[in-house]
C-alpha cells in the first residue's frame, strides 16, 4: 500500500501546530501499514501497539482542533465536531472487533482510515483554513 505524503500546499490549515499534528497521523497511518506486513509476515502485537499510538494522537489531535475552533469562533464547529465523532467511534468498533477477534485490522480498514484523513484535512480542515487566512487565530494554551 502507498505512503501518504503531506505537503504543504495540498494540505496546510496554515497553523503550525495543527500541520504538525496532521503530519504526525500521516507517520502513523504509515507505520500501521508498514507493521500489517512485514517480511509477508503479519505481525498483531506489532500492528496492535501502532494502532493505539494512532488512536492516542487521533484523539489529542481532536482536542486541540477542536479547542482551537471553539476558542476563535468558529460557525461551523458543530459540524467539524461530528466528523470528529464518526471518525472515533468507527475507531472504536475498529479496536472492539480487533480485540474480540471477530477480525483483524487489515489494509481495507487502513485504507478506509488513510481516505478519511485526506479527504477531512481537504474538505473540512481547509475550510476553516480559508475562513480563517485574514484573520490572526488565536491559539489554546499549552
Amino acid at each position: 500500500m502507498s505512503l501518504l505524503l503531506w505537503n504543504y500546499d495540498d494540505y496546510s490549515v496554515y497553523v503550525n501546530s495543527i500541520d504538525n499534528e496532521h503530519k504526525l497521523l500521516f507517520t502513523l497511518l504509515n507505520e500501521v501499514g508498514e507493521a500489517l506486513h512485514i517480511d509477508g509476515i503479519f505481525h498483531d502485537q506489532i500492528v496492535n501497539d501502532r494502532l493505539g499510538y494512532l488512536s492516542q494522537a487521533i484523539k489529542k489531535h481532536f482536542e486541540s482542533e477542536e479547542s482551537l475552533l471553539l476558542l476563535n469562533f468558529y460557525p461551523e464547529f458543530n459540524a467539524h465536531k461530528l466528523q470528529h465523532t464518526f471518525l472515533l467511534d468507527r475507531l472504536d468498533k475498529f479496536a472492539s472487533q480487533y480485540k474480540k477477534r471477530k477480525i483483524y485490522f487489515n489494509e481495507q480498514m487502513l485504507l478506509f482510515l488513510k481516505d478519511w484523513l485526506v479527504r477531512h484535512i481537504i474538505l473540512v480542515d481547509r475550510q476553516y483554513a480559508n475562513y480563517y487566512k485574514d484573520q490572526v487565530v488565536r491559539l489554546p494554551a499549552s
